[in-house]
């Protein structure tokens, strides 16, 4: 099936760390990376300024606080996990420069990443596992860069990344789009439709998934009326946007397809539908997991009047004890860089009858900047899907590191002075097996 306390006081660096990255940093003896796109864009079309980060993401926030909430929990005797946390802001070159600060030796600043001699090793990683990223494009570049560390990603789905020859240290918490494909094109025969059209856009994630619907939808009797690829810069490019959605919206218009299957990424999904909905479309709509259940697209005004919409979601389940700790984030235990940083965005209400009260996370992607905000509506943004993903990913580290370093609950045989490839293999069997459990 598709299906898929002890506190410490944080130490942390200011907001804004080393290349200007927002940033949150615990020591310990080992160090976890992570990578999260806090902000969900940039600016980086506006080539005449400074690159700064946009549209900050409080579902993006609280993921980021599962993770120390995880680590916290982790309880390996006589070793402290730390961690290192970066905000990506959805751009693939702020990925890559964090991971690069990942890489580096903390214990020696000076260090370089690449030895002079090429006939020695590359030096060992103090970061030993990185967390993230979450989309398909920035795991493959980060992948790509992380030649020892392990990446354990909590939201990159691309089938690309399987490719174990091209992507060695490359795990995941959530199923490959193998699956995801597959029971759309189940989706679709289960209702006996007969033409279908795909929209897919130029990038890991779009690309392969919609090839990988075009191959299984090729063994059925399915016609499919057509295949549009978004081109790269189709949500940053403001004339060129346009024209291309006019006239994909046009071939829509003119088509008798029973459904219209998007497999692309939420920024595209959310131009398209504004679209559909400004032109009175009314079609059926089929929804791969970047936005089946997005707070950001059922908060598009008049969203009803685009038609019905069928998606697929992983297996929802809530993170144990998280909600009392997001209760509770705001004290003096549990605060840090990235906590301080959302006080900034959205303060706390001095009074209960200053507080928005809503049970809807959509209402996140509406809220003006300093909008107050009390811990309740935080707890409602808690989400069942990628918040559980990171939570396993650090599960299956600690499991990994219990195992390799032989603990028990009273102490660990062997110390903490470990290659990053020794947890990789650990982490892999683990990853491996729950896999299995929700994939089948």
């Amino acid at each position: 099936m598709f299906f898929i306390q002890l506190f410490v006081m944080s130490v942390f660096h200011s907001c804004l760390g080393e290349n200007g990255l927002l940033r949150v940093y615990y020591p310990g003896n080992i160090i976890i990376g992570g990578l999260f796109p806090i902000h969900l864009k940039t600016n980086r079309t506006d080539t005449s300024g400074p690159l700064f980060c946009q549209d900050y993401d409080i579902q993006m926030f609280l993921r980021s606080q599962v993770m120390i909430y995880a680590i916290r929990e982790l309880n390996l005797p006589n070793i402290t996990i730390g961690y290192d946390i970066y905000d990506t802001c959805g751009d693939v070159g702020l990925a890559l420069r964090a991971t690069l600060q990942l890489l580096k030796n903390q214990s020696d600043p000076q260090s370089c990443l690449v030895p002079a001699d090429a006939q020695s090793k590359l030096p060992e990683p103090k970061t030993k596992v990185v967390i993230g990223e979450r989309t398909s494009e920035a795991s493959i570049a980060v992948a790509r860069l992380v030649a020892l560390s392990s990446v354990i990603s909590y939201g990159s789905t691309s089938e690309v990344l399987s490719r174990k020859y091209k992507f060695p240290t490359f795990l995941r918490t959530v199923p490959s789009d193998e699956y995801q494909t597959r029971g759309m094109v189940e989706l679709v025969k289960t209702f006996y439709w007969q033409t279908v059209i795909i929209v897919g856009s130029d990038d890991e994630y779009g690309k392969y998934g919609s090839d990988s619907l075009v191959k299984t939808f090729s063994k059925t009797n399915i016609c499919i009326e057509f295949v549009h690829i978004l081109s790269a810069d189709f949500n940053i490019n403001g004339a060129k946007t346009q024209t291309e959605l006019t006239e994909l919206l046009e071939k829509i218009k003119n088509s008798s397809a029973e459904a219209i299957i998007l497999f692309t990424k939420e920024i595209n999904v959310e131009i398209i539908l504004k679209e559909a909905i400004k032109h009175k479309f009314n079609r059926t709509w089929i929804a791969s997991d970047t936005w089946s259940s997005s707070p950001k697209i059922f908060a598009i005004p008049d969203i009803q009047l685009a038609g019905q919409v069928f998606g697929f979601i992983f297996k929802q389940i809530e993170v144990p004890g998280f909600k009392d700790y997001v209760m509770s984030i705001f004290n003096g235990t549990q605060k840090n860089a990235f906590v301080e940083y959302y006080l900034t965005q959205h303060p706390l209400c001095s009074n209960q009858s200053e507080e928005v009260k809503v049970n809807n996370c959509s209402l996140n992607y509406q809220l003006e900047s300093n909008q107050c905000l009390g811990t309740s509506f935080l707890a409602n943004c808690i989400d069942k899907e990628e918040s559980y993903n990171i939570y396993l990913a650090v599960q299956v580290i600690g499991e990994g590191l219990r195992h390799l370093l032989k603990c028990d609950d009273h102490h660990c045989e062997r110390s903490s002075k470990f290659t990053a490839s020794e947890v990789q293999e650990r982490c892999f069997l683990i990853v491996l097996l729950l896999l299995l459990l929700f994939c089948c």
